[in-house]
């Protein structure tokens, strides 16, 4: 992030272990706390539109009239298209297949690699390294296939640029294969839906993981020999039944847009299946969400096909917009100095995780990613 650009500046205030966390995103030169005063014009600034429908599936645009520049950072689709950003098993460290370098970390520390990243392959680790000259973005749920088994990124993560070695939780998504394929991961170009999302970024448990891949092969009726949620979600079955879904929402969701945005851009959606608010996902900029609408979309759609049920009506406009902003609850915070800083917060009915990308010794920074998910 670099001085002049727009850049979102954040507000936290903690209580205990209770917190009200509130981002407002404003135009500045140089990233600083906000103060409470201003706390209310980033509110304002997210605007939930009606929403699209499609069987149990609804998707609630959300704008905003406020843009952050987010050209520099790079996604995993365009990092391993471009074989600048490469995945392996941890141990491939030992037979070469990405090698140690001169250390060029950002910042630099002063251990060169973990020293996990040299012992045996592990089904919740894998070992990552960015060669681009920007920061890689990472969500979680982003597929990776290949290695021994598939997996999926286990929480929203931001690697420096000209990273050594970063060793990565991940989340297998193949329980019946531990064999090996391609040595490289590749992209499977997809993110797991919001159920197995949340058994991996919240409850952080891969048995749970499992339970719902399977769970969703059996609501779609399609199977998989090694258990493979890509297999599941890109059979012939559960492709038409999905397109069922998103054709008729990303047609009307474009046309729908062009008629209301009115200057603001679209930075997100909330999610709502059966009648019930489910699911949101905010970026900080339309340029951002754009490049995640489309892997977004689809997840969305293998979430309506895996809860079958009669749909209650539709949640209105101020209760999307509730559902958004409520973040009151239990605050954990992980950071690391001058990359990143991941808040989650845990209430009754909601969990909510932030990713925020650091620069240099401040405080506060760049909001890329905002995560919302209903929890019984």
């Amino acid at each position: 992030m670099k001085p002049g650009k727009a850049l979102i500046r954040t507000f936290l205030v903690f209580t205990g272990a209770a917190m009200t966390g509130l981002w407002a995103m404003k135009p500045s030169t140089a990233f600083e706390a906000v103060p409470p005063a201003d706390v209310e014009s980033f509110r304002e600034s997210w605007r939930v539109l009606a929403p699209i429908t499609a069987s149990n599936l609804a998707i609630y645009p959300v704008v905003s009239d406020i843009n952050a520049d987010t050209s520099e950072f790079l996604t995993l689709d365009a990092g391993v298209a471009s074989g600048e950003v490469r995945i392996a098993e941890r141990g491939a460290l030992e037979n070469g297949m990405i090698r140690r370098r001169t250390a060029r970390r950002w910042p630099p520390v002063e251990t060169d690699v973990a020293p996990s990243a040299y012992q045996g392959a592990s089904v919740n680790e894998l070992v990552l390294v960015n060669d681009s000259s920007r920061p890689l973005i990472l969500l979680s749920g982003e597929v990776v296939s290949g290695g021994k088994q598939n997996r999926i990124i286990g929480m929203d993560l931001i690697v420096p640029p000209k990273s050594e070695p970063v060793s990565l939780t991940v989340f297998c998504v193949e329980h019946g294969r531990w064999s090996s394929g391609p040595a490289a991961f590749g992209s499977a170009g997809a993110i797991a839906h919001p159920g197995i999302r949340a058994e991996a970024e919240f409850s952080k448990n891969q048995s749970g993981v499992w339970d719902k891949v399977g769970g969703t092969g059996a609501a779609m009726g399609v199977g998989s020999p090694t258990g493979s949620y890509m297999d599941m979600v890109t059979s012939p079955m559960a492709e038409r039944a999905r397109k069922a879904v998103e054709l008729p929402i990303e047609r009307e969701f474009e046309q729908k847009l062009r008629e209301a945005l009115r200057g603001r851009g679209v930075v997100g959606a909330v999610v709502a299946i059966n009648g019930q608010l489910v699911w949101s996902d905010v970026f900080s900029s339309a340029a951002l969400f754009r490049e995640y609408w489309p892997k977004l979309l689809r997840s969305y759609a293998v979430e309506a096909q895996s809860q079958p049920g009669v749909s209650k009506p539709l949640p209105g406009l101020k209760e999307a917009q509730a559902f958004l902003e409520a973040v009151h609850g239990h605050v954990t915070v992980e950071s690391r100095s001058g990359v990143y800083r991941r808040t989650e917060i845990a209430s009754t009915g909601f969990q909510v995780e932030a990713l925020e990308a650091l620069e240099g010794k401040a405080d506060s920074g760049l909001l890329i990613h905002y995560n919302k998910m209903a929890r019984d």
